[in-house]
């Protein structure tokens, strides 16, 4: 028979017994209450001595193996069915991210109103520029890429698509630009200087709207897959692939050409109201002026009758001063100069 003397434990003290969540009595003598007594000592004990873990840092969306596109090879093997069912992975994967993602109303603006300016540009110039905000592009055996403004060059602009596949369609984007605003300056500035060189897009622009900073890098040779900055001049940054100059006016990313400002939409139609607003106002003023001539005119010919003897009945002066047509005022005038009776003025009636 076991004696229970040599298995009695001293009671601990009271911050202990909070500790641990137990609390030892003299008569609790059962082999229960002594292994959860032990069980908890250990547990505590360990608590105490493991040092404190930290979160794991959130996974980048670009480390998403869901998101990489097959390799070359194994995408000529795909059928249409499979390239469409894979892009509709893609796209419900970032949609994931972007949930998680806030875009404030400075960036949503700054990116929508840089591709408008461009598309409304191109059009007007008839060139075709095929322009995007936020539209997935598939590189072959690379991660999917969102960029906030891409473009295309010598492209259909009316193209109507989920993703840019650069298998499908041949070619991949001629220019980036992304818009920061609360983002980690290290992805625009390092990571996607690296990347987009990587996938040979010739440029790529960094636009902070908060700062209203602007940078800009190139391919500088057919084959580079490392960028070189584009370094501004006068404010000025030059983009090779648009024709155009990128720059920073009124605080807010504009485009000129040969430095002349392209306008906006807004600005255009404005522009536009103005013009109208002058015309109506010239047309106005002329037809003001017009009024004047023919009052002048019918004064003038009520005075040549009255000196010349002519005496004219209140309809005919009524008549005179109502004639809208100044031309044949003029007329009138030309007869009383050597007319013999009232009938001979207004001969032409």
């Amino acid at each position: 028979m076991i004696s229970w003397h040599f298995l009695s434990i001293r009671a601990p003290s009271p911050i202990w017994e909070r500790g641990l969540g137990v609390r030892f009595r003299k008569r609790d003598r059962s082999f229960e209450g002594l292994a959860l007594a032990l069980q908890r000592v250990v547990g505590y004990v360990r608590a105490m001595s493991s040092p404190t873990s930290k979160p794991a840092p959130p996974r980048r969306v670009w480390d998403d193996e869901r998101i990489v596109t097959p390799d070359e090879a194994t995408w000529e093997r795909m059928s249409p069915e499979e390239r469409d069912a894979f892009e509709a992975r893609v796209l419900a994967v970032l949609d994931e991210y972007r949930e998680a993602m806030a875009e404030g109303v400075r960036q949503f603006r700054a990116k929508t109103g840089a591709a408008a300016d461009l598309d409304g540009h191109f059009r007007r110039s008839g060139r075709s520029v095929f322009l995007a905000c936020e539209l997935t592009v598939l590189y072959p055996g690379e991660p999917a890429i969102v960029p906030d403004v891409l473009a295309v060059m010598d492209c259909d602009p009316n193209l109507d698509l989920d993703s840019w596949k650069v298998l499908d369609q041949g070619r991949g984007i001629d220019l980036v630009l992304e818009v920061r605003n609360r983002g980690k300056k290290h992805k625009d500035l390092l990571e996607n200087v690296r990347d987009y060189a990587r996938l040979r897009i010739p440029e790529y622009f960094s636009y902070d709207c908060r700062t209203t900073v602007l940078r800009g890098w190139r391919l500088v040779a057919p084959g580079a897959t490392s960028y070189q900055p584009i370094v501004p001049q006068g404010g000025y940054f030059a983009s090779g692939v648009l024709g155009l100059e990128l720059a920073v006016f009124g605080a807010r990313l504009r485009f000129f050409a040969s430095k002349a400002l392209i306008p906006t939409a807004d600005e255009l139609l404005a522009r536009v109201r103005a013009m109208a607003d002058q015309s109506q106002q010239a047309a106005i003023e002329a037809s003001e002026d017009a009024a004047r001539s023919r009052a002048s005119l019918a004064g003038a010919l009520l005075r040549m009758c009255e000196r010349r003897g002519l005496t004219l009945s209140n309809a005919q002066r009524t008549a005179v001063r109502e004639e809208t047509d100044g031309e044949r005022l003029g007329r009138w005038l030309d007869h009383c100069l050597d007319a013999r009776s009232v009938d001979d003025v207004f001969s032409d009636v």
